[in-house]
Order: C-alpha cells, then structure tokens, then sequence
C-alpha cells in the first residue's frame, strides 16, 4: 500500500537498487521500498535519476512531480507503461500533428 510523499530537496543522486529508492546526497543516504511510495516529488533542478529507476516507478505506478528553479511544479507524470499502451491499440503518430513538404 503506497502511503507516502518523497520530497526531493537540493543536490541528489536517485536510483534503484532491490525494488527500493535509493536517495544519494552528498553525506547521507535513505532508501525507501517502492512499495511505500504514491508520490515523488522532485523540487530541485539539481537532481539526476536512473533510467532503472524510472521503469520501476512506471511499473508501480508512482506519480512523479517535477518542479520548477522557483520550487513551483512544472510538470507531473504518471509514467504509463508502453505495452499497456500497445495493447489497447494506442497509436501515438495519430496523435501526433504531421507537417508534409508539398514539392
């Protein structure tokens, strides 16, 4: 059951090890089980994640915050996995606008 908000603060290292979050700073290091996790939230432009971590937040489906130099959020994303996309027939280039050279 995911039940907790992960704040991320200032200059940090995120990624993956063993189904946990694993939070690099410069003097400390926390893990927190993926499982426990319903939000992230990235406040600093100054963090840098894995792409392993990425796929695992994708496949629990944990709702990711991003913001801006201000602190305030830019974006979110609830990252959606490509073959449920696939498999519901999803077709992105539909969606997409097309520009075609008429020479």
């Amino acid at each position: 059951m995911s039940w907790r908000t992960v704040v991320v603060t200032g200059i940090a290292k995120l990624d993956f090890k063993m189904d946990y979050l694993v939070l690099r700073k410069k003097e400390e290091t926390h893990k927190v089980h993926l499982s426990e996790i319903g939000m992230l939230l990235i406040e600093s432009t100054a963090v840098s994640l894995t792409a392993m971590l990425l796929c695992e937040l994708t496949k629990h489906k944990i709702k990711v915050v991003f913001c801006d130099e201000q602190h305030n959020p830019h974006s979110d994303h609830r990252f959606d996995s490509i073959h449920r996309l696939h498999r519901t027939s999803y077709n992105p280039l539909s969606t997409q606008s097309r520009i075609y050279d008429n020479h």
